[in-house]
């Protein structure tokens, strides 16, 4: 596998997850519609291993040009979360859904990793693994397991099911838990926390980024089957999170009683299945933390 597609790929996980391939000697080929007007890949716009198309994932005209001569998918664009899904619905459905299903119609067989989410597994009593029930309570969860469905009709693809991602990259985004709580403790000394012991998993985009190359790695191995992608060290609470930032920035922790996520996660999640085919997590939630600070310290 030579030439590998990533939709989605000037995004927040994209953008980190090409520079890898790039520097592994894959060639990259990039489908997005820069919908947040990014400004990214300067410094690969040169490299003849890249080629950018400014495209959308809906438009099978788009997706036929984006597939020619293409060795492997990585399906990553999407409306990503629960708030961003609700505030435009429709769209929503079209991307996450539709989407998906122009590309697996011209994939013509093509192996394809789908990135879909933790989200859909909801809020669960005990530890969850990929065998547990889903139950997607947000517009966000069901339109990503919808997708998966579509991806597994066809065959030859995996589905990975990540963890919160956290960190800088080049497409940065600060609304991602840690990354807000990082920024607000800065920015006010103060963390307000609703569902403060409700529990979630992480795990740091750069890892999340290897996690995909290590598929592309092993796709005979893995293909057909559902990973979840993270790390049980990084399982923890809301509160949790707010202590291990209160170690870095002087703030403090408000507990509050009214406010929920829409959607309701409060899980724990087993990462055995990736971690037994040799994939773990490197970069700790410590270290995610100093490198935010850093970087929020420098934008300001």
């Amino acid at each position: 596998m030579k030439k590998i597609l990533v939709t989605g790929g000037a995004g927040y996980v994209g953008t980190e997850l090409v520079k890898i391939l790039i520097n592994k000697g894959f060639e990259v080929v990039v489908i997005d519609n820069l919908s947040y007007n990014q400004k990214v890949f300067s410094d690969l716009l040169k490299n003849k291993r890249f080629r950018f198309i400014k495209g959308d994932i809906r438009e099978e005209e788009d997706i036929k040009k984006a597939l020619k001569d293409i060795d492997f998918i990585v399906h990553l664009a999407a409306i990503v979360g629960a708030p961003a899904c609700d505030e435009k619905p429709a769209l929503a459905v079209k991307v996450n859904v539709h989407g998906t299903q122009v590309i697996n119609k011209f994939r013509r067989n093509i192996p394809i990793l789908y990135a879909s989410t933790g989200s859909i597994y909801g809020k669960v009593d005990g530890t969850c693994n990929e065998e547990s029930p889903v139950n997607p309570l947000s517009l966000y969860g069901k339109t990503k397991y919808q997708a998966e469905k579509i991806v597994e009709k066809t065959g030859n693809y995996i589905v990975y099911r990540p963890a919160t991602a956290f960190g800088v990259s080049e497409r940065m985004r600060t609304d991602l838990l840690i990354n807000d709580f990082v920024n607000k403790a800065l920015e006010t000394n103060n963390l307000s926390l609703f569902e403060a012991h409700a529990k979630r998993t992480f795990i740091h985009v750069r890892d999340y980024a290897r996690a995909i190359v290590f598929a592309i790695d092993n796709f005979e191995k893995m293909k057909n089957q559902v990973y979840n992608i993270g790390d049980e060290k990084m399982n923890l609470t809301k509160k949790q999170i707010a202590e291990i930032i209160k170690k870095q920035i002087k703030c403090k922790i408000e507990i509050l009683k009214n406010g929920s996520d829409p959607d309701k996660r409060d899980y724990e999640v087993s990462y055995k299945k990736i971690k037994s085919l040799g994939f773990s997590a490197e970069i700790t939630i410590q270290q995610g933390i100093e490198e935010l600070i850093k970087y929020y310290k420098r934008i300001k």
